[in-house]
């Protein structure tokens, strides 16, 4: 096997580096941001692979499992990266935890595809050649290829007019307010972002739509596209990074002077606001619950809770509400007239909106596991 170097490979192979250097930076950066980066890095993590199969694809290079991998998912992948983008511009925008309902309802084109390939591939071991009009599976791939390659760019287009409305949306609620530096960088990168992606996502369609209709496969008509998004890779990298680092760093240095701003009694007031409400109204039930939406629920300022949460009680809004969650599980887990329904629904039932996050919050919480604390209890009980 014989790999060629030249200038475009070369480009591409750094750019592949590139994207995976700065996405594993996001992955274990210590900002609290989490969703923000991963979306982020999840968008640069595809970029990354398409960049790397079209290297491979011109240099000659042949790696078996990749080879297998992107014949058997070809496209699955690239459905998820306007789903990421989205997503990246919504926590961007809205610094707001999204529900994993929210985001399995936003990857699923990507799911859905991901299902149809593996149906595909079931069909091909079990049935050779279909009854119906001798059709088998790879005449099927090869119906369905060209439709999700336009499917793609249908998607991403219609994740990027998302974000732009979102973005115009935000832009035009707060009409002569003076933004924070905070938000004003972030509109600031947002924007560019959005103009970038506007300009590549068009030239990707005149590329796809041109290959299909003309039916061209020759690696020298795609090669513009794939160095605009290498060149794309390298500037994201860098400047989402460095975005993500400075507003992380402005924002920390901006709530210590906030908190110590805060006059005692107030911070007092609040904390007692905050318990008092949990306690009654049990606000913590409501799976997709955010700091904004308590704040409106006792007419304050998102941002006092936050200062005063970090600064008096040192904790995070998800630590404080989860604290409740836990005790509200516990104790229905240890109500007799339970025991019929499972940990996950207990769960569900208290306000968490995932099991993995319930096992690792319960666990953390409890130095044991959901099962491991009922099972000692019930002991307990049976001595």
């Amino acid at each position: 096997m014989t790999v060629h170097f030249n200038f475009f490979n070369i480009i591409l192979l750094f750019g592949t580096l590139q994207g995976v250097i700065l996405s594993l930076l996001l992955l274990f950066s210590r900002s609290d941001k989490r969703q923000n980066r991963y979306f982020l890095a999840a968008f640069m993590l595809v970029l990354a692979y398409n960049s790397f199969g079209t290297f491979c694809w011109s240099s000659g290079l042949d790696i078996p499992w990749l080879g297998f991998f992107d014949s058997l998912l070809p496209y699955t992948f690239i459905f998820t990266v306007g789903s990421s983008f989205y997503l990246y511009i919504k926590t961007t925008i809205e610094p707001d935890i999204i529900p994993a309902k929210l985001v399995f309802k936003t990857y699923l084109p990507a799911l859905i595809d991901l299902v149809f390939r593996l149906c595909l591939l079931i069909y091909a071991i079990l049935i050779k050649t279909a009854f119906l009009h001798s059709i088998n599976a790879g005449k099927i791939d090869s119906v369905y290829q060209p439709i999700a390659m336009a499917l793609m760019v249908i998607v991403f287009w219609y994740f990027l007019i998302k974000a732009i409305r979102l973005f115009r949306t935000e832009q035009i609620q707060a009409p002569g307010s003076q933004p924070s530096a905070e938000r004003a960088l972030a509109a600031k990168w947002t924007r560019a972002l959005l103009i970038a992606m506007t300009l590549i996502a068009t030239v990707w369609a005149l590329t796809i739509f041109s290959s299909i209709l003309f039916n061209i496969s020759s690696l020298a008509f795609f090669a513009p596209i794939e160095i605009i998004l290498v060149i794309f890779v390298y500037w994201i990298g860098l400047r989402g990074y460095q975005h993500t680092r400075v507003v992380y760093v402005n924002e920390q240095k901006a709530a210590k002077t906030y908190v110590d701003n805060i006059d005692r009694e107030e911070a007092e007031k609040c904390i007692r606001l905050l318990k008092h409400t949990m306690e009654t109204d049990k606000l913590y039930l409501d799976p997709e619950l955010t700091v904004n939406k308590l704040a409106d629920h006792l007419t304050i300022s998102p941002k006092l809770i936050s200062a005063v949460l970090n600064g008096q009680l040192k904790k995070g809004f998800s630590a404080f509400v989860n604290e409740y969650r836990v005790a509200e599980v516990k104790e229905k887990m240890l109500h007799p007239g339970n025991r019929h329904i499972t940990l996950a629904g207990l769960a569900r039932d208290s306000g968490f909106n995932s099991v993995a996050t319930f096992q690792r919050v319960f666990k953390a919480a409890e130095n044991r596991s959901p099962k491991e604390f009922l099972s000692q209890h019930r002991d307990a009980v049976a001595k």
